[in-house]
């Protein structure tokens, strides 16, 4: 009944997954867009004025332009005005430097106060109105009419960084040579509601339509204001760009509240750091930009300049090449350039998420149901669709309470455990039960991958709204659902291993375990084990330990062959193990089943965590688990060959394996055999 419920919970999983698949199919456009201050910087390093970076850039693919507020610093390094403190003011009296007018107000000058000498109207507009709305109207003053000299109450260093708006004619410039601008609105701590409001009403027409990244480490309106910014910028039809980013402490303070608040209209943002694309290779970034785009749903691609560039070598040519192989790397992965839009709402049928969350429930049920059956105790089927049906009416309750997401996570939870072990507990034999070959083994890897992509496919439908397929919210408790699969193998294992023994039996047969010697090999097994648990532990997520250099290249060369790259604790270590643990039967060592099932069950866990990434495209995880699953049948058949042999060349390591698999001494004769064969 149960494994019925769960059946019946997989295939609308399924469903999901298709209607999912369609809306991503669709979903392919990628802008290149170039920062405008850095590549006007390696502009003038290298004596190129005018025009001609620009239309090269268009010419390789790059669409648009990200344009900065205007600031005193970036107004007054184009030349566009002049701005003086007070107390610089004052000595340029002394030096009877300053007209008779100016010298005037020099005497009176504020020594807390900026005075900004504009140079044409509309730049006089734009200060005037961006320190009116960022500090209010009692801070700024026209202190002269003939010159135009404002003046601005505050600390200097502070002024001349604060974000004015957007000059109407720097945004014309940019559209006039054929580029699409991308906007970067600059936080200010003093907004209150109104003049926040009036800011970005200010930005009109200008705005209309266009994509929002932020600059600096804040969204607009941080901390306290992000609602309101959020529905300023939506009645402009704007579109907020998250900026990716794997590591917590750069990521930008209230994007989250941003994010929930400006849904749907958000696009995901890849950016490479100016500090860490100085130390990366042009390949290795123009493959960071391609591999973001084709497995985590990034439709920006922000691209800056290398700065830096090799010795001997033009810099301008050196980066135009750079966007072009971006560009073409994009293009190669099946995606076009254009404006990008934002990620789609996927509306799914309420019946749909109520069969999945019942997959999930009948999983989790049914593996205590095993568990349960393995320890001795008597668990009915009345007792398990009662569980179901009480998770049932509690996910009703959370999704009452508006805790639907922390049901759904919940659920993926139990689905992510329950599926791989139950998968592994499917194909797998008791103890002394069988002696299978390499086809059987072969056919029990792919059916216990054809159950743990079920549960898969019931986690993914569960984590199918907006926020998990942006990657603004993630599936919880991956490492739990490394580790758990493999400890309950291993427990159920050892039940059916031990049925005679009872509670006190356990704990008499660890107490003499534990009372025993430790010797070197044993301290040293230990070690081993426990060290690549901590790997695998560590190495879960987007922010784990570091790749070793030769994993670096293997998954290279996979992802250039296959290009969906399976998972390296799939094919090379999960899926062979599953191989062998199956056939350790037929090769006659069979004490090494379980210590090669808690490393299949990792392989197992992998291939369910998979589907959990929403942001990464459906078809996109099919692939890669199916190239998982071809190359793991390879490595494990090689792996069954060269044991086969190795066994057939040297008959006596069998005997040792045995005894070193089992521990036992238990038989002296066995054990004076083995000490026979280790002098030997």
């Amino acid at each position: 009944m149960l494994v019925a419920l769960v059946a019946v919970g997989v295939a609308p999983s399924a469903a999901v997954g298709w209607q999912r698949h369609g809306v991503e199919a669709e979903y392919r456009t990628v802008e290149l867009v170039v920062d405008s201050e850095d590549w006007r910087l390696l502009a003038q390093r290298e004596g190129r004025g005018g025009t001609e970076l620009w239309e090269a850039l268009r010419a390789r693919g790059a669409g648009s332009v990200a344009v900065y507020e205007a600031t005193l610093r970036r107004l007054q390094e184009e030349g566009r005005l002049t701005y003086r403190s007070g107390a610089e003011l004052r000595d340029l009296a002394r030096t009877s430097v300053l007209t008779a007018t100016l010298r005037d107000l020099a005497a009176s000058a504020h020594p807390q106060a900026l005075y900004v000498f504009p140079g044409d109207p509309e730049v006089a507009r734009q200060v005037e109105f961006g320190f009116r709305t960022a500090l209010g109207p009692e801070r700024v003053a026209a202190v002269l009419r003939e010159p135009l000299v404002l003046r601005v109450l505050g600390r200097p260093r502070d002024l001349e960084e604060t974000g004015l708006g957007f000059l109407p004619s720097s945004v014309r410039r940019w559209e006039a040579l054929g580029f699409r601008v991308v906007l970067r609105p600059r936080n200010v701590r003093s907004f209150t509601p109104e003049r926040l409001a009036e800011r970005v009403a200010g930005y009109g027409e200008l705005a209309r339509g266009r994509t929002a990244v932020f600059d600096l480490n804040e969204v607009l309106g941080y901390e306290r204001l992000v609602e309101e910014a959020a529905r300023a910028l939506r009645s402009l039809g704007m579109v907020y760009g998250r900026v990716e980013v794997l590591v917590p402490a750069r990521r930008m303070r209230g994007e989250e509240a941003m994010t929930r608040s400006m849904r749907p209209d958000v696009v995901r943002v890849v950016s490479i750091p100016p500090e860490e694309l100085e130390r990366l290779p042009r390949e290795d970034a123009v493959e960071r930009f391609a591999r973001g785009v084709r497995e985590r749903n990034l439709r920006v691609v922000y691209l800056r300049p290398y700065l830096q560039t090799p010795g001997g070598v033009d810099a301008v040519a050196f980066n135009l090449d750079y966007v072009e192989r971006v560009a073409s790397a994009v293009r190669a992965a099946g995606f076009r350039l254009g404006p990008a839009a934002p990620l789609p709402e996927l509306v799914v049928p309420e019946v749909l998420r109520w069969a999945a969350l019942l997959a999930a429930a009948g999983s989790g049920a049914l593996l205590v149901a095993e568990v349960a059956q393995a320890a001795g105790a008597h668990f009915s089927q009345t007792r398990a669709l009662l569980a179901v049906v009480t998770v049932l009416l509690a996910a009703a309750a959370g999704h009452a309470a508006g805790l639907g997401a922390w049901v759904s996570k919940l659920a993926a939870l139990v689905a992510a455990v329950a599926f791989p072990t139950l998968a592994l507990l499917h194909v797998v034999n008791p103890p002394g039960s069988g002696r299978d070959g390499l086809g059987a083994a072969l056919a029990g890897l792919w059916a216990a991958s054809a159950v743990s992509a079920a549960g898969g496919a019931v986690v993914a439908a569960l984590l199918v709204d907006w926020p998990f397929r942006l990657g603004a919210d993630v599936f919880f408790g991956v490492k739990l659902a490394t580790v758990a699969p493999a400890a309950l193998v291993a427990a159920v294992w050892f039940a059916w291993e031990h049925r005679e023994l009872t509670v006190g039996g356990v704990a008499g047969k660890l107490s003499r375990w534990l009372a025993k010697p430790v010797t070197l090999g044993s301290a040293v097994a230990v070690a081993g084990v426990a060290g690549v648990a901590l790997l695998l532990v560590l190495r879960t997520g987007n922010t784990g330990i570091p790749v070793p250099s030769v994993e670096e290249r293997l998954r290279d060369a996979l992802e250039r062959a296959l290009v969906a790259r399976p998972r390296t604790k799939e094919y090379l270590l999960g899926h062979p193990a599953l191989v062998l643990a199956l056939a350790s039967g037929a090769l006659g060592f069979r004490s090494w089943t379980l210590p090669l099932l808690v490393v299949a069950a990792v392989g197992q866990a992998g291939l369910v965590n998979s589907f959990s990434h929403l942001h990464t495209p459906l078809m996109y995880t099919v692939w890669r688990t199916a190239n998982g699953l071809v190359l793991g049948s390879v490595v494990g058949a090689l792996a069954y060959a060269v044991v086969a042999w190795l066994l057939r060349r040297f008959p006596q390591a069998l005997r040792v394996t045995e005894l070193v698999g089992s521990g036992s001494t238990a038989d002296p004769q066995a054990s004076a055999a083995g000490s026979s064969v280790r002098a030997r």
